[in-house]
């Protein structure tokens, strides 16, 4: 089993609504076992997506089982201890072949997403830049402490509305890859469907199915990170290590 989390330290990037669509590329698209924790506390706007999937099916009159769905659960506030319990039961999880983790948009020292992180728990953690400078300086920045805590990252560019100067991508690219930073070649285009509720039938965040359609006509570079991620986290270190070379 890997462990993947979509994380940013600041809220209103998308972590939420990625780590929700690669969950449901994961079990919808390519019909592998995934697993949801949402961690963030006390919103849990992850949950919340499924509550609201589930009533809709159920007004709608549509059968469903809870095996039909990947499992999202909500956990609580934890002190370090609990913590470090949940963590050590991740690598039982035989019947996952995915856990996908959902943090605060925070990073503080008793932040679970740190914890976890120093621990060695999460396998890949996936970061996305916007062509911004407050949020490039922010985003070279968390990769920096990342790197120290010896903590692979993949980032890739979000909200990429086609008008920026090609130019000034590889200078951001550049930036990062001085420091030992890979971003993806794959990036996401800007779309306020992407975080749009819509209405409960047509929304792009589902937890109950994956949005082919709207991914392969309006936002392909979509399935394409989420089949490098899953390829990249994959990956022996070492195999990595001489790719970056």
């Amino acid at each position: 089993m890997k462990v993947i989390s979509f994380f940013t330290a600041k809220g209103g990037t998308g972590k939420t609504t990625f780590n929700v669509l690669l969950a449901s590329y994961i079990k919808y698209h390519l019909g592998k076992r995934v697993m949801v924790l949402d961690f963030d506390y006390p919103e849990h706007n992850l949950s919340y997506m499924r509550r609201r999937d589930l009533r809709y099916l159920e007004r709608e009159g549509i059968h469903y089982s809870e095996e039909d769905f990947f499992p999202v659960e909500s956990i609580d506030k934890m002190s370090a201890e609990e913590l470090e319990d949940i963590s050590k039961s991740f690598r039982d999880l035989s019947d996952v072949d995915y856990l996908i983790l959902d943090f605060p948009g925070s990073f503080a020292a008793d932040d679970p997403v740190t914890q976890l992180m120093a621990d060695g728990y999460i396998d890949l953690m996936v970061i996305p830049v916007e062509l911004d400078p407050m949020i490039i300086a922010s985003m070279l920045s968390l990769s920096r402490i990342l790197k120290d805590f010896g903590q692979r990252t993949l980032l890739f560019f979000n909200r990429v509305y086609g008008r920026e100067p090609k130019e000034a991508y590889q200078r951001v690219r550049e930036w990062f890859a001085e420091e030992g930073h890979l971003i993806s070649q794959n990036y996401i285009k800007q779309s306020t469907s992407l975080k749009k509720e819509m209405d409960e039938k047509s929304h792009i965040r589902s937890t109950v199915n994956f949005p082919t359609g709207y991914a392969n006509r309006n936002n392909p570079g979509m399935t394409k990170l989420f089949d490098e991620v899953l390829e990249y986290v994959e990956m022996e270190e070492k195999t990595v290590e001489a790719g970056n070379a």
